[in-house]
């Protein structure tokens, strides 16, 4: 084997994946679970041992600072994840990497006087459309219809300028 190329990932990380998926990029949090980057998607450990699949599309933020990898997923009553990484690899950038690339348009629009909404375009693999995802500002209530109704019309318009 070359002296460049890295050993390809354990048996047990490839089988976490889906079907179709391949391993890109891994580490080990700080309670020995497997963090996996996968074509398509983040695997996060969960508190039951289990492996959230978090589809790049879906995450609105993926933050590395303080040996900790802070992921925010878009939608109402999104959740959110800390994981601590002693020896992070090539993970922080490739999900980076592969988040941004899901991110066809992206445009803060001011929706009322105490702020408004970070709005994306998203690309799904294998979707023709685009999503659409709507994050609040902090302080505005995302339930609130009225502020959905606004973001929605802010969504439309947006559509109809980029042709998206």
């Amino acid at each position: 084997m070359p002296a460049f190329r890295r050993p390809g990932p354990p048996p047990d990380l490839r089988r976490l994946v889906a079907h179709g998926e391949r391993v890109i990029a891994w580490a080990v949090d700080r309670q020995g679970d497997p963090v996996v980057v996968s074509t398509l998607a983040l695997y996060l450990p969960t508190p039951s041992g289990e492996h959230d699949r978090v589809p790049f599309e879906r995450i609105a933020s993926a933050v590395w600072a303080d040996d900790a990898l802070a992921v925010a997923l878009v939608g109402t009553g999104a959740k959110r994840y800390l994981v601590r990484l002693d020896d992070p690899g090539e993970v922080p950038p490739t999900v980076r990497e592969r988040v941004t690339a899901s991110i066809a348009f992206s445009e803060h629009v001011d929706l009322v006087r105490a702020g408004g909404a970070r709005i994306t375009a998203r690309r799904v693999p294998g979707a023709q459309d685009l999503t659409w995802n709507v994050l609040f500002d902090p302080g505005l209530d995302p339930g609130d219809p009225e502020l959905r109704a606004r973001a929605e019309a802010a969504i439309t318009a947006l559509r109809s300028s980029t042709g998206l």
